[in-house]
C-alpha cells in the first residue's frame, strides 16, 4: 500500500468507517468511527482508535522487581494518590500505562498504583530496567459501558427484557484472552444489558444480578456483537477517540502441545496490507513449504460485518521463504493483500516452546 497522509484517508473515507480530523491537546488525531449492525447478524467491533490520554510524560527511572516496578516521572509532582487505580463504584477507568519511548516501546501495562510523581506497574513477567522506559502515556481502556453506554440503548445495542435465554437481546461475547491453550475455543464470557431497577447495567450470563459494565477492553482486543433475540432491527455502532500513532507490540502466547489461536485486532482506522503488519520471524514463524502438512504459524482474517452468526475467517495466510500467500492460492505470492479496518485477526501459533513471541506494529500512514 503506497504510504499516504492520514489527513487524506479521513477526507476520503465512508461508511462503515468515517472519521473526522482534529487536534487535541496532547497532539493527537481524533476522530470517530461508524459501523452498522445488521439484525440478526454478528458484528466485530474491534476499537480503531483509542479513548484520549490523560498523561504525557518523560520516566527519569525505574526500579523494582518482582511483579511490579515503579516509573519516576520527569517534571510530574501533583498527580492524586491511585487517581489511575480502578475502584468499582467510584473509578470506573482501568488504565493503562504505554510505553512510548524506550527498548520496549509499543509495550503496555496495567496501572497497580500512583502516587504524586510515580507510577507502579503490573510486570506480568517482563523484567524492566530505565533503558527500556524513556517515556511514557497514560490511556483508559474502553469498556462496555463507554462503548455501549447506556444512553446509546435502542441505538447501538437493545436492551433485554429479562435474564433467562429466551429474553435476552443483544449479547456481547469476549474472545477467550486468557491463559487456556488451543484453537477454535469459546467465548470466555457473554454479556448483555440488563434493564432491572436494581441493577442497569451490563451483565453476564453467569451472574446476572452483578453490574459489570466496567470490563475493560485492551488494545488490540476486540469483541462480538450479537445483534439477535427477539426481533431484532438494525443499529448502529459509533465511537470518538484518538488514533493511535505510536507502536503497538503484541505477546503472542504459543503452546509446547500444539496449535494455539490468540484473538488479536489492529487498533488503527486504516486498512493493512499483509506486508505492512510487521510479523516479523520474531513474532511468525515461516512454514517450510506452501502444502498443508509444512505449514507453520497461520493468520485467519474475520470481516468486520456481515449478515450471520458464528462467522468463520474470511482469509487465511502464512509465510514461506519470506513472501505471503494465501491457504486458498498457494500459485503466486499475496503481499499486497488488504486486511480491513477493524478487521478481527486470530494468529495461529505452531507449537513452539510455550513462551510469548513479540510483534509491533506501526501506524501505516503519515501524519
Amino acid at each position: 500500500m503506497k504510504k499516504t497522509n492520514l489527513f487524506a484517508v479521513l477526507a476520503l473515507a465512508a461508511t462503515p468507517a468515517f472519521l473526522h480530523a482534529q487536534t487535541t491537546n496532547f497532539s493527537d488525531v481524533v476522530g470517530y468511527i461508524k459501523l452498522p449492525l445488521k439484525a440478526g447478524s454478528d458484528t466485530i467491533i474491534s476499537p480503531q482508535i483509542l479513548r484520549p490520554s490523560e498523561l504525557s510524560a518523560s520516566v527519569s527511572s525505574v526500579s523494582g522487581s518482582g511483579a511490579t516496578a515503579v516509573l519516576t516521572l520527569d517534571g510530574v509532582n501533583s498527580l492524586s494518590t491511585n487517581q489511575f487505580v480502578y475502584t468499582s463504584g467510584s473509578q470506573p477507568k482501568t488504565y493503562l500505562v504505554i510505553v512510548t519511548s524506550g527498548a520496549l516501546t509499543g509495550t503496555y501495562f496495567s496501572v497497580a498504583s500512583n502516587t504524586a510523581s510515580t507510577i507502579t506497574i503490573n510486570l506480568d513477567g517482563l523484567t524492566v530496567g530505565t533503558s527500556d522506559v524513556t517515556a511514557i502515556e497514560v490511556r483508559p481502556c474502553w469498556t462496555l459501558n463507554t462503548l455501549f453506554p447506556p444512553s446509546d440503548a435502542n441505538v447501538s445495542f437493545t436492551p433485554s427484557l429479562g435474564v433467562n435465554s429466551g429474553t435476552r437481546r443483544t449479547t456481547i461475547l469476549i474472545p477467550d484472552y486468557s491463559t487456556n491453550k488451543g484453537v477454535n475455543r469459546s467465548a470466555s464470557a457473554t454479556y448483555f444489558y440488563n434493564t432491572n431497577a436494581s441493577v442497569q447495567d451490563w451483565v453476564t450470563t453467569a451472574a446476572t444480578g452483578v453490574k459489570a459494565g466496567d470490563k475493560a477492553i485492551l488494545p488490540g482486543e476486540y469483541v462480538i456483537h450479537r445483534n439477535s433475540g427477539g426481533t431484532p432491527v438494525d443499529l448502529a455502532f459509533t465511537h470518538a477517540g484518538n488514533v493511535l500513532a505510536k507502536p503497538l507490540t503484541y505477546y503472542v502466547d504459543t503452546s509446547a502441545t500444539g496449535q494455539n489461536d490468540n484473538y488479536l485486532a489492529l487498533p488503527r482506522p486504516t486498512d493493512y496490507t499483509l506486508a505492512e503488519l510487521g510479523l516479523t520471524d520474531a513474532g511468525f514463524v515461516q512454514s517450510t513449504g506452501k502444502n498443508t502438512g509444512t505449514r507453520k504459524d497461520v493468520l485467519l482474517v474475520v470481516s468486520v460485518t456481515g449478515t450471520n452468526l458464528n462467522r468463520s475467517a474470511t482469509s487465511a495466510y502464512f509465510k514461506f521463504q519470506n513472501d505471503w500467500y494465501s491457504t486458498a492460492n498457494t500459485a503466486s505470492p499475496t503481499n499486497n493483500a488488504v486486511i480491513p479496518a477493524g478487521s478481527a485477526l486470530i494468529i495461529r501459533k505452531s507449537a513452539s516452546d510455550g513462551n510469548s513471541k513479540i510483534w509491533t506494529n506501526n501506524l501505516n500512514v503519515n501524519l
